[in-house]
């Protein structure tokens, strides 16, 4: 990536101190998340993503606060997000460099999560659930372990199906693939949805735009 190109967002709209630090937060998470995931470009360390991937317990917030942070980590330094300018008028922007090509895939993932609307909403809500359901079951030992194994693992990969068709994630065999547990992948796609989804809230609040085209100067 050269200095030459950038990224061009548009921002509008009452903005708060907390916006000028939620905002970058989340959006150099998701970043993170689609530039190690869901595009084809290579981290800096694949192996130690995975070791994070299958180490990790995946039970409470310290994971997913920890792999946010690996992924932040393994993006090459010459594509992490830099602000070039930023400017607060009516409309203002923010002009980052960073690889444009995976700040696409992060607008176009807000857009889809954004058209997909209360359908989006609900099924999170349903697959939260259905997730939880499936933990309480294997406490109280309802089903046999294979029975469990069986019934989970379709439910589970169904699951991770429907999510990734709400954030417009193209790369699910190769997230399946890394984590080695669909259990996992959902979990990660779960925390996907709900960083996506303060992009969404940004733009829903007109606050921001996130363009579907690239912007490059020279």
């Amino acid at each position: 990536m050269s200095d030459g190109h950038y990224y061009h967002a548009l921002i509008d709209g009452d903005w708060s101190l907390d916006d000028l630090y939620e905002f970058p937060h989340s959006y150099a998470q998701n970043y993170a998340f689609v530039y190690c995931f869901d595009s084809n470009l290579s981290p800096r360390d694949r192996e130690r993503i995975d070791l994070a991937l299958e180490g990790y317990p995946w039970k409470g917030g310290y994971s997913y606060v920890n792999i946010y942070t690996v992924l932040q980590n393994q993006v090459p330094s010459n594509d992490k997000p830099r602000i070039k300018s930023i400017s607060k008028s009516s409309p203002g922007w923010i002009d980052l460099f960073l690889n444009v090509d995976v700040a696409i895939d992060v607008a176009k993932a807000v857009a889809t999560l954004s058209g997909a609307g209360a359908a989006a909403a609900i099924a999170y809500k349903q697959i939260s659930k259905a997730l939880t359901d499936i933990n309480i079951n294997r406490k109280r030992g309802r089903l046999q372990e294979l029975q469990i194994a069986a019934a989970e693992a379709k439910t589970i990969t169904s699951m991770c199906s429907d999510l990734a068709k709400f954030l417009g994630f193209k790369n699910l065999k190769e997230l399946h693939q890394h984590t080695g547990n669909p259990e996992v992948t959902l979990k990660l796609l779960l925390a996907h949805y709900r960083r996506i989804s303060v992009l969404v809230e940004y733009m829903h609040d007109g606050k921001l735009m996130l363009p579907l085209e690239n912007h490059v100067t020279k």
